[in-house]
Order: structure tokens, then sequence, then C-alpha cells
């Protein structure tokens, strides 16, 4: 999916930018409207992305796990044992 979103937002990109040109000593270059458009769409995709990733939910399988505590492992150390970590 990310490669496809950059693929295509750099050929949206480029359509705008593209169609709205100045003319500077006979060479057409990007306006900074242009430019202004392309931020703004992409200010617009991020918010977007934000409101949509805020609803996805949360995995809390994982969080319950560590509640209850590592199933095997390493006994805990005792203070003043002498062990070194």
């Amino acid at each position: 999916m990310r490669s496809l979103g950059t693929s295509f937002a750099s050929a949206l990109a480029g359509v705008i930018l593209a169609q709205m040109t100045t003319d500077f000593g006979g060479h057409a270059l990007p306006s900074e409207n242009g430019f202004q458009v392309v931020m703004a769409i992409g200010a617009g995709a991020a918010l977007l992305a934000f409101v949509l990733a805020s609803f996805v939910p949360k995995h809390r399988v994982a969080v319950e796990a560590a509640a209850e505590g590592p199933a095997e492992g390493p006994a805990p150390v005792a203070e003043g044992s002498g062990a070194k970590a």
C-alpha cells in the first residue's frame, strides 16, 4: 500500500505542477500556487490518514499477557544475595 500511495501521490503532484505553470524567460516553470496546492492536498491526505488510523482497534492480547507475568523465565534474584547482573 505504501508503494502504491507513493506512486499515486508523486504522479498527482506532477500533474498539478505541470498544469499550474508560469513563464520565466521563455520556459514554463511550476508556479508558487502549484506548490501550495500540492502541499494542501498532502496535508489533507495526512489529516485523513490520521482520522482513519484513530478508528483502527488496538490489539490488547500482548497487554493482557504482560499483566499476568511471564509464563517461564529466570527466577527473580533477591536483594543482598550477592548475585550480579
